[in-house]
């Protein structure tokens, strides 16, 4: 292979880890970003059949990704091997630190939220706590945080129509999502 023929060999090769990279970066983020709007109520008590198209995204990110990260870095190998000791561009490490950066915040993140659990019931609120700027309702063993005014309308030992998330990380921590006086 002559030299312009290396060069031309080069090239393609940047521009198909180039090209892999864009395809990689957009899919790791119109999926978790199609995962995070999925996961918002107001979507789906506004449109069920929107709240589930929002996951599209994300399922087809879940398949697609792995294999294209392979593809990235089988076209990147080549790319490094076939120009030599040349140095990589500043914006080539930087889009290819981002997506290894992406992938790895997103599998914690989602990892994290995998674990989250809605409870819903008739609870007893049995005290009110303020910590600074920040309000929790106890009951249970349960602490959910509330907001000010949440805070302000609920009565202790007074019983409640309560829904709230918790982690299964921090069992014992939760957030409130609604709550109903019992009359």
């Amino acid at each position: 292979m002559n030299i312009n023929g290396k060069d031309r060999h080069v090239q393609k090769l940047y521009k198909a880890q180039k090209l892999t990279l864009y395809w990689l970066l957009g899919l790791i983020y119109s999926g978790f970003i199609g995962f995070q709007l999925g996961r918002i109520q107001a979507i789906a008590d506004f449109n069920y059949n929107l709240h589930e198209l929002m996951f599209v995204p994300a399922t087809i990110a879940l398949f697609v990704v792995p294999v294209l990260f392979l593809i990235y870095l089988y076209f990147l190998i080549k790319y490094l091997l076939g120009r030599g000791k040349q140095k990589m561009s500043l914006k080539t490490s930087t889009l290819a630190g981002l997506v290894v950066v992406s992938i790895i915040g997103i599998v914690f993140i989602t990892g994290y939220q995998s674990l989250e659990v809605s409870t819903s019931g008739i609870f007893e609120v049995d005290q009110k706590l303020q910590e600074e700027r920040k309000y929790y309702l106890v009951f249970d063993d349960q602490r959910v945080s509330v907001s000010y005014n949440e805070f302000q309308l609920v009565e202790e030992n007074q019983q409640y129509l309560i829904s709230f998330v918790w982690n299964k990380r921090t069992p014992n921590e939760g957030r409130l999502e609604t709550i109903e006086p019992l009359r």
